[in-house]
């Protein structure tokens, strides 16, 4: 890492996507600025959580006390809109928005690193809640040399019986209780930092016809690199379920579109196999987990039809898109852009 001439600290750059404030509204982009402000607040004064390594808490002070934000969005931002964002972003953090004109995901994350003038880049997605502590836990981990990547861990918190069907049968885990920095784990773009070398040598790869799968193609590239991405199990972020039935529906098409398009944007009978044999192998383990951990999420026995229910729905829905996609590779590529 660099360290800043001005300060004789390393300098974070937080990029945060706005794209999913189409699906999931600006007030809960506007509720993570609030989360973002208080918790780099209270890193910039040393209130640290109790279970905050001791290594974290030795490293933490030397990271710049302003960092920069870099709001990407690949539609315009209406001057409404970008007066809001500045309401909620305090002195401490230096604003940029900036505008990607038709640019996706992974796309509008590798156009805030090129813009970024950090020495770690921290990814954020627009939709997700920091769970308390989240900010020191990811950002002490780099207090590690051997780490030059780190995700947090994203959970879907069962407000209702919609949710609760999601934080029990979609693609997160419930949150775990090991605290521990793990490698081998299933790894989220939407909260993720690097070392900004490390990331820079690599980039999310373009996908074609697929919307996911950029992240796992990254931690492979780094892994073969020798720089694996490690997860930090302390640093947790809510993601919120699909907003609704049609978006439950979009998910679940795109979802089945970019499982069979993993090997092959094509036709191939690989991606039809492993489409139809995922969702039902998610399913199942929607269905265990339900049976297991009901409780845990606050259901009641009578929630229970409606939350296997809507398991099997989005399962069913993830099953055809991987069957459309067979069938026209090229019109489900174009469709459900998510």
């Amino acid at each position: 890492m660099t360290i800043d001439s001005r300060t004789g600290r390393l300098r974070v750059s937080i990029i945060l996507e706005w794209a999913n404030t189409t699906l999931n509204g600006v007030p809960r982009a506007q509720v993570l600025l609030d989360i973002l402000r208080r918790q780099w607040e209270a890193m910039v004064r040393r209130d640290y959580p109790a279970d905050l390594p001791v290594d974290a808490a030795r490293f933490l002070p030397s990271l710049d006390e302003r960092a920069e934000i870099l709001v990407v969005s690949g539609n315009a931002v209406g001057a409404e809109e970008e007066k809001e964002i500045r309401q909620h972003i305090p002195d401490c953090f230096d604003l940029g928005i900036h505008v990607g004109e038709g640019l996706e995901y992974y796309a509008l994350k590798n156009f805030g690193a090129e813009l970024a003038g950090g020495d770690i880049l921290l990814f954020l997605d627009s939709d997700v809640h920091p769970d308390a502590g989240w900010l020191v836990h990811l950002l002490g981990s780099f207090a590690r040399p051997e780490i030059h990547a780190v995700a947090g861990e994203p959970y879907v918190g069962p407000t209702d019986t919609f949710a609760a069907a999601f934080a029990l049968g979609w693609t997160y885990q419930l949150p775990g209780e090991s605290g521990r920095l793990e490698l081998g784990r299933k790894i989220y773009a939407n909260n993720i930092a690097f070392r900004a070398d490390t990331f820079r040598c690599t980039r999310f790869a373009a996908l074609g016809r697929r919307t996911r799968g950029a992240c796992s193609l990254l931690a492979r590239q780094l892994e073969r690199l020798g720089r694996p991405i490690w997860t930090n199990t302390r640093a947790r972020v809510d993601h919120p379920p699909p907003s609704g039935l049609r978006h439950l529906a979009v998910r679940a098409l795109a979802h089945g579109r970019d499982m069979y398009m993993t090997r092959s944007e094509d036709r191939n009978l690989y991606g039809l196999f492993t489409s139809q044999a995922v969702a039902g192998q998610r399913l199942a383990r929607g269905l265990a987990n339900t049976a297991r951990h009901w409780r845990r999420v606050g259901l009641r026995p009578w929630h229970l039809p409606a939350v296997v229910s809507i398991i099997g729905t989005y399962y069913a829905l993830f099953a055809l898109g991987g069957l459309l996609t067979h069938v026209s590779p090229i019109a489900m590529g174009r469709r459900f852009r998510v």
